[in-house]
């Protein structure tokens, strides 16, 4: 999608007879419609906004009208976020905690 398209540009079509006479011009219907447009204008600003550390965006995180609202949900178990402090506490004892500063891993799922 181009921010032509979403502007509503459509492309057009000439057709030429072989002496070079225009026959005909086409215009391809308009990918969206207005309201279609404005639908992902708003989802991008939306996937935009900026967030909290808790994933919630900011504006929600922070209105008044929410505090106290929130709740901490049951706490889930995550085997890759488990696996890589894991691995890295091995890491440290093999490559001393200094070296850790510049080492990257990678967390990836076994068959």
């Amino acid at each position: 999608m181009t921010v032509r398209e979403l502007h509503g540009h459509a492309t057009e079509t000439r057709t030429y007879s072989p002496d070079g006479t225009l026959l005909s011009v086409s215009f391809a219907e308009a990918r969206f419609t207005p309201a279609e447009v404005g639908a992902l204008l708003a989802a991008r600003r939306t996937a935009n906004e900026p967030r909290s550390r808790t994933g919630w965006k900011l504006s929600e995180a922070t209105d008044k009208k929410n505090m106290g609202r929130f709740k901490l949900s049951d706490p889930l178990t995550d085997f890759a976020l488990k696996a890589q402090v894991e691995g890295m506490e091995a890491a440290e004892k093999k490559y001393g905690e200094q070296m850790l500063k510049y080492l990257s891993f990678r967390v990836e799922l076994s068959d």
